[in-house]
């Protein structure tokens, strides 16, 4: 039980606090959930099916714990989107650039309804496939498609009346 416990930090620990991350904006507010997460992870690993993969289990954890704390404070701040994770660039220049699209998509993000956002981040920044998706906020397939497919509209209308 201790090494499959283990293998799951070793494993999704990372995705896990960038995602919260990204719910959260705060990098102390992620740490916190994310130990959370994995604390409630160790509680309850018996209930945690063997015979399917650990990340969507973690992922729907992590996202009820990130949607409890948004009750509390009734506002979505995503403060360190990365460009949905954009390779960073060496050039001053176009480091400028991207930091004022990061912004930018930020804003854009935080503007959208909720379950369009969740699913654009845990496809985008938990790296999750579609039936992991469904499986972690229990949702139909087709629903989740549809989310990231009206989702991604969403945020390119967005930016593009923004003039980006």
């Amino acid at each position: 039980m201790q090494d499959l416990f283990q293998e799951m930090v070793e494993v999704y620990g990372d995705r896990v606090y960038r995602l919260i991350l990204r719910y959260t904006g705060d990098r102390f507010r992620a740490e916190d959930l994310t130990q959370e997460t994995f604390l409630r992870a160790y509680k309850h690993l018996d209930r945690f099916d063997r015979e399917k993969p650990a990340g969507p289990w973690l992922f729907k954890i992590a996202a009820n714990l990130c949607r409890n704390w948004q009750r509390g404070i009734r506002e979505l701040p995503v403060e360190d989107i990365k460009a949905l994770d954009t390779l960073p660039d060496s050039n001053p220049e176009q480091a400028c650039l991207d930091k004022e699209s990061e912004a930018e998509l930020r804003r854009a993000l935080k503007e959208m309804p909720l379950m369009y956002m969740e699913v654009l981040l845990l496809k985008h920044v938990g790296e999750l496939s579609y039936a992991e998706i469904a499986e972690t906020l229990e949702l139909e397939l087709s629903l989740v498609k549809n989310r990231l497919y009206r989702g991604r509209i969403m945020l390119r209308e967005k930016l593009e009346r923004e003039g980006r």
